[in-house]
């Protein structure tokens, strides 16, 4: 039996995911414009990875929306949504030791 050889073309790229990788694109490079590094861009997943120091630029100057704050055993996890997309960083608990810890502890 032969193939076709016209097939319809493929629509990979549907209005709903067209808008949301508009969205996601627009809010990395604004962040880049910004100076911000991306250490990890996962459009699927509408997700950036960033630098701490950035992530708590961005805390402090520009509106997001949903921080979280999600401490374990070796970092703490940060989570924001800014423009529609959301951004991770993770800071090492070693940095964020207040100056009176660093002290010589008297027993």
């Amino acid at each position: 039996m032969l193939a076709s050889t016209s097939r319809p073309a493929l629509k990979v790229l549907t209005p709903t995911l067209a808008e949301r990788l508009r969205v996601f694109n627009h809010a990395a490079r604004t962040l880049q414009l910004m100076g911000v590094r991306l250490l990890r861009i996962e459009p699927l997943e509408n997700s950036l990875t960033i630098e701490p120091a950035a992530g708590f630029k961005i805390v402090g100057t520009q509106p997001v929306t949903g921080f979280q704050k999600h401490p374990s055993a070796g970092s703490t996890r940060y989570v924001v949504q800014f423009q529609g997309v959301t951004l991770e960083w993770r800071e090492p608990i070693s940095a964020a030791r207040p100056d009176d810890w660093a002290r010589n502890t008297i027993h």
